[in-house]
């Protein structure tokens, strides 16, 4: 797929985000720069599920990658996801030692600068981990910043860059 199309009520909602999105968006990019990552960036349409995000790309849901923000304990953790589970809370509270929640939208923008459904797992500034079944596909897809902004990426470079700690953590 080269190209997306998008009516004008459409394509005003996707300049919305980018326009929200952008600082981020040149976050993720400087990042990927400045660790000599070979990443593609793929600009998609606006998906409110993980399964139109595959529908409007050239990626499995398998491979699209989910970074989600937990309060374990007094901390914050991301777990990077496969797009097509859900994390087990008690596998996390079992391997974190403390007890999880998902982080409420306010508490991800605050702990890493991103909007839910736009978390990039780059330069987190809180310990990531990683579902290990993520490391048996060649390319991965996280989001780049932003809604609408996907970063193309090996699973190897993707677990290197992040610091991730792989364990089996989704249901």
């Amino acid at each position: 797929m080269k190209y997306f199309e998008q009516n004008s009520s459409e394509l005003d909602q996707f300049l919305d985000f980018i326009e929200e999105d952008l600082g981020n968006v040149r976050r993720v990019l400087e990042f990927c720069k400045d660790n000599g990552l070979e990443a593609e960036f793929r600009i998609h349409a606006k998906s409110e599920t993980c399964e139109e995000s595959a529908q409007h790309s050239d990626v499995e849901i398998d491979q699209i990658v989910k970074t989600l923000v937990f309060k374990a304990g007094d901390s914050f953790v991301a777990v990077l996801c496969p797009g097509h589970r859900r994390v087990d809370e008690e596998k996390l509270s079992e391997t974190t030692d403390s007890e999880v929640r998902m982080a409420k939208p306010g508490e991800v923008k605050d702990e890493t600068g991103y909007v839910v459904g736009g978390v990039s797992p780059f330069d987190l500034s809180i310990p990531v981990y990683m579902q290990e079944t993520l490391l048996e596909k060649e390319y991965l897809r996280p989001a780049a910043g932003s809604r609408v902004v996907g970063v193309k990426i090996t699973s190897e470079e993707l677990e290197q860059c992040t610091e991730a700690e792989t364990a089996d953590l989704c249901s």
